[in-house]
């Protein structure tokens, strides 16, 4: 593997750390709905008005959406707590912004719908071998964690954009299955990084 691949793998394995799951969450923050939603289109610049000089600020992103649903809540994991903002339509999820360690900037967006374009051309829902083909296939690690179970691969010709990949396989979970078994599976979320 090369020093450009390992570096990326890196910042995985510090996403999937610096990352947790809504099962603690307690809701702070501003709601807002309109009938009219400007559109949200996922790039290797960003995800929509969201780019890597974006702070985490809760008042600039909620100007930003201001035809979704904003809401900062608060998650546990590993005993501390780290803010995140949802971004939502009609109650459920869109995106998800984690903030860096100093919780001034962006470290991640987690693109979970959708009503999220895409401009590699990608959906939530398509399997891996409609993505990746035979003699173009991208580096995948198992993923650990809250992605125990799932495999992570850095998205065609781009960089900074992680695919989540699900699907069913009866091997070790801290390894990501052969070709054969992960063809079939699908995108579950993807992951944006400055």
């Amino acid at each position: 593997m090369n020093t450009r691949i390992l570096i990326v793998f890196s910042l995985i394995l510090g996403l999937v750390t610096a990352c947790g799951t809504q099962d603690e969450a307690t809701e702070t923050g501003a709601q807002q709905n309109s009938t009219t939603h400007t559109p949200i289109v996922l790039s290797a610049d960003g995800v929509g008005p969201i780019n890597a000089s974006t702070p985490f600020n809760m008042h600039q992103i909620t100007r930003a959406f201001e035809d979704y649903s904003v809401t900062e809540y608060t998650q546990f994991q590993k005993g501390n707590t780290e803010p995140v903002i949802r971004i939502s339509e009609d109650g459920k999820p869109l995106i998800l912004i984690n903030p860096d360690i100093e919780k001034k900037g962006i470290f991640s967006v987690f693109v979970m719908s959708n009503k999220i374009g895409n401009a590699l051309g990608h959906n939530i829902g398509m399997p891996y071998n409609k993505i990746y083909r035979y003699n173009e296939v991208e580096p995948c690690i198992a993923g650990t964690e809250e992605f125990t179970g799932k495999v992570l691969c850095i998205a065609p010709k781009v960089q900074n954009i992680l695919y989540v990949f699900s699907g069913r396989w009866d091997g070790p979970k801290d390894e990501a299955p052969p070709a054969a078994i992960l063809s079939s599976w699908t995108l579950d979320t993807i992951v944006w990084k400055p």
